[in-house]
């Protein structure tokens, strides 16, 4: 998966109908080294409020209109081993 105006475009049309106040890409996708093999990596910060079974929703509802693999992760959920890699690579790609 290559980050494109296309791919871009539809990360913003797709978050502005969620629980998400910004949105992130990090990862291979980021980079622009992925592979086939490589997911899409987003990082999200949600509204308060925002369910564990919404965070699922997003990610099945990404995946099925991008038709590849995606993994939603929150600051939250970041270990501190790893956050400063994704804060250097991270795209902004949706901000409310």
């Amino acid at each position: 998966m290559v980050l494109n105006q296309a791919l871009a475009e539809t990360l913003r049309h797709f978050f502005a109908g969620q629980p998400v106040s910004r949105a992130y890409l990090f990862g291979s996708v980021a980079r622009g080294n992925a592979t086939e093999q490589s997911d899409l990596d987003v990082l999200v910060e949600l509204d308060k409020g925002t369910t564990l079974f919404d965070h699922a929703r997003m990610s099945w509802q990404l995946e099925d209109l991008l038709q590849h693999r995606v993994d939603i992760v929150t600051e939250g959920g970041l270990s501190p081993h790893i956050r400063p890699f994704i804060e250097r690579d991270r795209i902004l790609v949706y901000e409310r």
